[in-house]
C-alpha cells in the first residue's frame, strides 16, 4: 500500500470515528472544571490515532508537532485538527523547507528524497557519535575540519583514525546503521 492509499485510510477511518465521540456527563454530585469526551469505540480510536502518529513522524516530521498537540486530549475539536493535518498533508503532499538546526550539518530539504537523505545522514552520525568516545569525535572532527580544505593529504590520516577504532567499534556503526527501522525499509 503506497503513502496515499494509506492516508486515504486514514482519513476516512477518521471522518468515521468523528461520529463515536461523545460527551461524558459529570456524576451527580461532582463538579467538573473541564470537559471530558470518549469515544464509543475506544480501541479503534486508539488504534486510529497511534497509525496516524507514526505516519506522520514517518512521512512528514514537520507537522509531528502539531499533531503531538492535538493528540493529548480527546475532543471534537482536535480531532477536527488532526483531520485537518491529514487533508493537508493530501492536498500539499511535500515537506516544506527545513534548515537543519545543527550547525556542523547544515542541510537544506525541499522534497521528500532529500528529507530521506537528511534522516539518512542523521542516522549515520548517531551511530558514530554512539560508539566512539567523546575525545575521538573531537579528533574526528578536527580531521574533517582539516579534509575540507585538504582532501588529498587528509584523507590517509582519516582512514587511519577510522580504522584506530577498531573492528568491534566499526561493526557496531554498521550494524547500528543497517537495522534502524528506516534503513531497513529502504533496505527491504
Amino acid at each position: 500500500m503506497n503513502k496515499i492509499d494509506i492516508l486515504d485510510n486514514l482519513i476516512t477511518e477518521g471522518d468515521f470515528l468523528t461520529s463515536t465521540i461523545s460527551y461524558v456527563p459529570a456524576p451527580s454530585n461532582v463538579i467538573r472544571t473541564y470537559s471530558v469526551y470518549n469515544s464509543s469505540h475506544q480501541e479503534k480510536y486508539q488504534k486510529w490515532l497511534a497509525s496516524v502518529q507514526r505516519f506522520v513522524r514517518t512521512y512528514y516530521p514537520s507537522d509531528t508537532e502539531d499533531l503531538k498537540e492535538a493528540s493529548k486530549k480527546l475532543n471534537p475539536v482536535n480531532h477536527r485538527k488532526i483531520l485537518g493535518l491529514l487533508d493537508a498533508i493530501k492536498l500539499l503532499p511535500e515537506e516544506p523547507m527545513i534548515q537543519s538546526q545543527n550547525p556542523t550539518t547544515s542541510i537544506t530539504i525541499n522534497n521528500t528524497q532529500n528529507n530521506v537523505q537528511s534522516i539518512v545522514l542523521d542516522l549515520i552520525i548517531e551511530s558514530v557519535k554512539d560508539e566512539i568516545t567523546g575525545k575521538e569525535l573531537k579528533e574526528l572532527k578536527q580531521l574533517l575540519k582539516e579534509f575540507e580544505t585538504k582532501p588529498i593529504e587528509t584523507k590517509p590520516k582519516l582512514i587511519d583514525k577510522i580504522k584506530s577504532f577498531g573492528t568491534d567499534v566499526l561493526s557496531n556503526m554498521i550494524a547500528n546503521i543497517l537495522t534502524n527501522p528506516s534503513m531497513c525499509n529502504g533496505l527491504i
